[in-house]
């Protein structure tokens, strides 16, 4: 397989989003539920460029949130079927997209008033060794 040098983050989004504010204050330590999972869509009609769409579910006794946030990449290249599997599109494209989603949350919960809410790192090689 060749790899595809020229690939790029063209923009984020957010495609829904869920926030319910519970409380101010926080006493003692958050302890927050995270979910996160990882969605690939590649477009016939589009050969240059796929989508990654995070859903993310979290909750804690300050807010739920529930979010399904998206990062479009674009390619130089026709977009073939190895590369769909590769462990660009599966590990590396996320690891880039992910601080986008890290901010936006982040942002979010300083603008309702909260202590910003930062997501921990995330490993998404392990990730993909768990669902291969």
């Amino acid at each position: 397989m060749e790899v595809q040098n020229k690939i790029h983050l063209e923009r984020t989004f957010v495609k829904s989003i869920t926030f319910e504010f519970k409380k101010e204050i926080q006493e003692g330590e958050l302890n927050t539920s995270l979910e996160i999972k990882t969605n690939f869509l590649f477009n016939d009609e589009i050969d240059k460029e796929y989508i990654i769409l995070f859903t993310g579910n979290f909750e804690n006794e300050l807010f739920t949130l529930n979010i399904i946030f998206g990062a479009v990449f674009g390619t130089s290249e026709t977009i073939d079927e190895d590369f769909k599997e590769s462990d660009f599109v599966k590990i590396n494209s996320p690891a880039i997209a992910f601080p986008f989603l890290r901010s936006f949350i982040s942002n979010l919960t300083l603008n309702a008033g909260l202590s910003p809410f930062i997501l921990p790192a995330y490993n998404f090689a392990k990730i993909k060794e768990e669902t291969d």
